[in-house]
């Protein structure tokens, strides 16, 4: 099974997953992203717009390569969307 790294970036830099997790698929390991996301977006809704704009998630494969990159948008459900 694959190892993927959930890596956290945002405007003060980024956090990375130095353990990863081993999921069947990208589809699994962008789930898992999600997941986490979720448990982090609460706090994130009170940040300056400038701030949250550059919160984003990246899925990193066994290769460290990045794999996908989930935005803000996707990540909060309190995102604001538009200008």
């Amino acid at each position: 099974m694959p190892r993927f790294y959930i890596d956290l970036r945002s405007h003060f830099g980024t956090n990375e997953d130095t353990i990863g997790v081993d999921l069947p698929d990208i589809a699994t390991a962008k789930a898992e992203a999600l997941k986490r996301a979720a448990s982090l977006a609460e706090g994130w809704d009170h940040l300056p717009a400038q701030y949250s704009a550059d919160i984003g998630i990246e899925i990193v494969g066994e290769d460290l390569k990045p794999l996908l990159s989930i935005p803000y948008i996707e990540l909060s459900p309190h995102a604001k969307h538009g200008g």
